[in-house]
């Protein structure tokens, strides 16, 4: 099941810049089913409670990102999985991830 994740009320930031997603076994770069190579950008989660810090994949390479840049998310998603052996968890995907451009302030 994948479920969307409102962004709106949160601030985002970069925690480390995007590095490939590589297999455990293989070693391999993980690909998405056309081929597109996933790219894992770890970010900061701000909202009313205490900061998460989540590992989002997404299948192009987020440019231009350092560690404290604030980020927009689009098409932030998360999905459950459940193994072979029966183990369960979750994780998170973006269509893309952005610097956040500067707003000018009005006087």
């Amino acid at each position: 099941m994948s479920l969307p994740i409102d962004t709106a009320k949160l601030t985002v930031l970069c925690g480390t810049p995007p590095t490939p997603v590589v297999d455990r076994v293989t070693g391999e770069l993980r690909t998405t089913r056309e081929g597109v190579p996933l790219f894992r950008t770890e970010l900061v989660v701000m909202g009313a409670g205490r900061p998460e810090v989540l590992g989002v994949r997404t299948a192009r390479d987020p440019k231009g990102l350092s560690v404290g840049t604030p980020v927009t998310v689009t098409a932030f998603t998360i999905s459950t999985f459940t193994t072979k052996d029966g183990t369960t968890g979750v994780f998170y995907e973006a269509g893309a991830i952005e610097a956040t451009r500067p707003t000018k302030e009005t006087s």
